[in-house]
């Protein structure tokens, strides 16, 4: 079982969830959108400051997919 933080118990308690858009990775940033869109956020209500990074980290993701960029984590081969 995860131990809720003071912070995230606020954040819960208010509906709100902040996001530092510079440092977050792809994955949590989906996950987040998706978990508002489905909340019944509607599109026009996400801000383009978010949109744009959203679309930097699929660039940054295509980019890595096409040239094989992508590290094994530490144990593994990549095949």
């Amino acid at each position: 079982m995860v131990k809720k933080t003071k912070k995230i118990k606020e954040l819960e308690d208010t509906g709100s969830i902040e996001i530092d858009i510079n440092v977050i990775s792809l994955e949590d940033l989906l996950i987040a959108l998706g978990g508002v869109l489905f909340a019944g956020t509607e599109i026009q209500e996400i801000d383009t400051p978010l949109l744009e990074r959203l679309l930097d980290l699929i660039t940054a993701e295509i980019i890595i997919r096409e040239n094989g960029l992508r590290l094994a984590p530490e144990g593994e081969t990549m095949h």
